[in-house]
């Protein structure tokens, strides 16, 4: 992007990521040659309270992926993918912002799929699974691409034009509305009651009797 190398919808992915980057600079973690670790870019250019649906839209597009591969997916503000109470997944969505507008985006996803449990490192043991522990049978990698860039391109098309869907949609798989939630944000551990996602994809939490709003994309 910085050497303007980069077009509107370009992917990278990669078999092995060796430093793969979670939000508030979290480590996330890759078996080589069995997740899937790609970076989509987008620019076209966007106004901030459009671009702030975009993390919400990545999410649907994942949940609906899992669940045209036979699974009952959950989202967790701000990033998580969930099969069974476990981490199947993450998203991570950045931009450059020039002004009130969004010059480009760079969402990223990163999808445990053909790793089993002896894959994981011991602390993630007992919080992270894949879509191959979960259906017992391994999945072709290409594919799940293939079809969370489908589903992404018209949910894209749709936050243009019916943004109250995106909404509507990401609400249907959360699955932690009315529940307390702990998250980092600007470097700091907050901790409060999840209401649900404002019409800019913004996070309503309630800390200390007062609510207060969340960007669930990362502006630069």
């Amino acid at each position: 992007i910085k050497n303007e190398e980069a077009s509107h919808g370009m992917i990278v992915i990669t078999d092995n990521q060796f430093q793969g980057k979670g939000r508030s600079g979290n480590s996330w973690f890759m078996s080589p040659s069995k997740g899937l670790a790609m970076s989509l870019i987008l620019k076209e250019h966007l106004s901030a309270k459009k671009a702030g649906l975009i993390p919400l839209a990545v999410g649907i597009a994942v949940a609906e992926t899992l669940k045209n591969r036979g699974q009952i997916p959950k989202l967790k503000w701000p990033n998580d993918i969930l099969l069974n109470g476990k981490k199947v997944g993450g998203v991570l969505c950045e931009s450059k912002l020039s002004g009130e507008k969004i010059q480009s985006v760079v969402v990223g996803v990163g999808l445990n799929i053909n790793e089993t449990e002896e894959d994981f490192p011991e602390a993630l043991g007992q919080t992270a699974t894949s879509l191959f522990i979960e259906s017992s049978y391994t999945h072709q990698r290409e594919l799940v691409a293939a079809i969370f860039t489908t589903y992404f391109e018209q949910l894209l098309e749709k936050l243009q034009t019916s943004s109250n869907e995106i909404i509507s949609e990401w609400t249907h798989y959360c699955g932690h509305i009315n529940e307390t939630v702990s998250f980092s944000f600007q470097n700091e551990i907050k901790s409060g009651l999840f209401k649900g996602i404002d019409e800019s994809g913004q996070a309503r939490v309630i800390i200390d009797d007062t609510e207060h709003k969340f960007a669930s994309i990362i502006l630069d």
